[in-house]
């Protein structure tokens, strides 16, 4: 089964910082809500590909942002037959 990895934040003053961070390092993420079964806080999250989250985590500790956790969800089959 394969895995998405969302960081999530305090607030997003952090998780923007930390997109700009792993964008330079070339760590590839993309803004993302919070999933559900991660938090219930509204706000922004970094959707990082579960093979990439170790230069990800290398990045938080170089830069010192400040996270919530790392959330490891089951990512979803897409739906056969959708354009």
């Amino acid at each position: 089964m394969n895995y998405d990895c969302y960081i999530l934040f305090p607030n997003h003053h952090e998780g923007l910082r930390l997109y700009r961070e792993l964008k330079a390092a070339g760590v590839r993420c993309t803004i993302a809500p919070p999933p559900r079964a991660a938090t219930s806080f509204c706000g922004i999250s970094l959707l990082v590909s579960e093979d990439l989250i170790e230069p990800a985590r290398q990045v938080i500790e170089r830069c010192g942002v400040k996270v919530e956790g790392i959330a490891r969800i089951p990512r979803k089959a897409s739906a056969s037959g959708c354009k």
